[in-house]
């Protein structure tokens, strides 16, 4: 027995050793960049020749500098370029990165300048500098024999070459019905003969607020979930562009109403060229340039007078049935589909609702979807599978009993998807077999056997003694336990 709590031990210190050596391996092989990232705002030297920048540095160590927000306005300064800068260092065997972002200001007089205190978005974190002020001198003697590298001691000019390039928020339909589906886009157009170039400004922001003002109240929305714009070559009025999609979603009014969308900004980044830049970091100066999409109207008219007006589907819709056959005999089932298929709000299509009838017994159905989204319309299908088991023989169009109306938006008028299937029945009729098929079993077979004489419910016969002798006896052997066992325990307490 010793031997054995003596292993358990060595066993127990062991699996503790091997447990902090692991962990303090795995502290050296990781790296502390998979933990943490420090972001830091930073501003150059304030006081400065009128020949020299104003600086303000974006810096993520032990991280990838991803996305940062606009940089602040200074009053009476003006941003001139940004650069971008990356160092990696190797310190007892760690790495360590680091990666920032700076961005020139340039004064035109001499004079005092006022940073004020700014926040920026760096990776989602927000960041805050408490500002800074600047104080302007004359033109400054100091010079770094590294600045003609970096481009700091050429004056450098810029010419903007001009963009072909417009944005637009489009509507396949001005004129649908209440409940039909109209698609929004918005996209951003570079003819394909375009020199400038150019490139999105905090897109998902923008994307955002603009989706705020343009989405139409009262709709069903149906979203292309478009995430990173891809370009697609289009013609429009003779010349190519390249569309890039920003959004594009399907809405269906849920009411009759004028949908109004102003003019909407959207700001692209716009990159000036340089003209007498000596350094291979001054060929490009960045700016943002402002495009508005052209004011978009849509009126939303009501359905024509219908006693179903305010119920039925609205869409432009075909019917597909399947049947596995259309000869059947009296108590076997069948399946049989009813699928709707075509473009509209599928989601507002509910079941069929089916006459009564004693010629058939009809089943709930299982109801499936599915949905494509492409060519600025929602396209699908609704399948509605039903067990039918007829009761009675005969000739049966089955469009007495499916049938769907609906809104048809190509005729402009309402129409009716019905089947266009007869099932052919034979057999015997079922009209009374719910009763005579019945088998009542051998409770109902013992009737005629049993006494139909009266007795009391108190009256005590052989299997209530039975039963309570039962019950007597296993409490006695219950109570027999315990007392026994309470003998044994007081027994083993005196050895003690």
């Amino acid at each position: 027995m010793n031997k054995i709590i003596m292993n358990q031990l060595i066993y127990s210190k062991l699996t503790t050793k091997v447990f902090y050596f692991l962990f303090f391996l795995i502290g050296i092989i990781i790296p502390k960049t998979a933990f943490c990232q420090e972001i830091t705002l930073q501003v150059g030297v304030t006081t400065i020749g009128l020949n020299e920048d104003f600086e303000v540095t974006v810096t993520v160590k032990d991280g990838e500098l991803k996305k940062y927000s606009e940089f602040p306005k200074i009053n009476g300064m003006n941003k001139a370029e940004i650069y971008t800068s990356q160092s990696i260092n190797f310190v007892n065997g760690q790495v360590s990165k680091t990666q920032a972002v700076t961005q020139r200001y340039r004064a035109s007089r001499q004079g005092s300048y006022f940073l004020r205190p700014f926040t920026m978005t760096v990776n989602g974190e927000k960041v805050r500098h408490a500002g800074a002020s600047i104080d302007v001198k004359g033109k400054s003697t100091n010079t770094n024999p590294f600045d003609s590298f970096w481009g700091k001691t050429e004056n450098t000019e810029y010419i903007s070459v001009k963009d072909d390039a417009f944005f637009a928020i489009t509507t396949n339909k001005n004129n649908p019905y209440t409940g039909e589906g109209f698609t929004l886009t918005m996209s951003f157009y570079v003819a394909v003969s375009n020199r400038a170039t150019l490139n999105f400004h905090e897109l998902g922001e923008q994307k955002a607020e603009i989706l705020k003002q343009i989405r139409p109240k009262n709709t069903l929305e149906e979203n292309f979930n478009i995430i990173q714009p891809v370009p697609e070559k289009v013609v429009i009025r003779g010349k190519e562009y390249r569309q890039y999609k920003v959004y594009q979603g399907v809405f269906y009014s849920l009411s009759s109403q004028k949908i109004t969308i102003p003019a909407i900004p959207f700001k692209m980044v716009k990159y000036d060229v340089a003209v007498n830049s000596q350094s291979i970091f001054n060929q490009m100066k960045e700016n943002i340039k402002t495009y508005y999409s052209k004011p978009v109207s849509i009126t939303v008219k009501e359905l024509p007078a219908h006693p179903l007006k305010d119920q039925v589907p609205v869409g432009n819709y075909i019917l597909k049935e399947q049947i596995a056959s259309k000869n059947l005999k009296t108590g076997k089932s069948v399946q049989y589909q009813f699928r709707i298929e075509g473009e509209g709000n599928l989601s507002v299509i509910d079941k069929l609702k089916l006459p009564k009838t004693a010629n058939f017994d009809f089943y709930e159905p299982t109801i499936s979807e599915m949905l494509r989204r492409n060519n600025n319309t929602v396209y699908g299908t609704k399948d509605f599978n039903y067990y039918i088991i007829p009761n009675e023989p005969g000739f049966y169009p089955m469009k007495d009993y499916f049938s769907y109306i609906f809104f048809n938006t190509r005729k402009n008028d309402y129409d009716t998807l019905a089947s266009k299937i007869t099932l052919s029945v034979t057999g015997e009729s079922r009209k009374n077999a719910s009763i005579g098929n019945a088998d009542l079993g051998s409770f109902y077979d013992r009737i005629n056997d049993e006494s139909n004489s009266l007795s009391s419910r108190n009256e005590i016969t052989w299997e209530k003694y039975g039963i309570n002798g039962i019950a007597i006896l296993l409490l006695l052997v219950l109570g027999l336990s315990i007392l026994v066992g309470k003998k044994i325990r007081q027994k083993d307490l005196d050895e003690e």
